[in-house]
């Protein structure tokens, strides 16, 4: 690794919403998981077309909320 890649943030963290799939690979968090919190109305979420999308802020609010 060069020293410039060293340097490079994480693309994803620089992100505004990730799919669930996504912020499972973020979280450590399974996909089930995730899907029930969202039907339960505990992890908030972002619906565009058949798409559902958590938004960093929402996904904060609900690990804040966990510890």
């Amino acid at each position: 690794m060069t020293e410039t890649d060293q340097e490079k943030p994480d693309p994803s963290a620089e992100r505004l919403a990730y799919s669930v799939n996504e912020a499972a690979r973020l979280t450590g968090l399974s996909r089930d998981l995730l899907y029930d919190q969202m039907r339960r109305g505990n992890l908030r979420y972002v619906k565009i077309g058949r798409r559902r999308l958590i938004t960093r802020q929402h996904l904060e609010q609900f690990l804040g909320a966990a510890s």
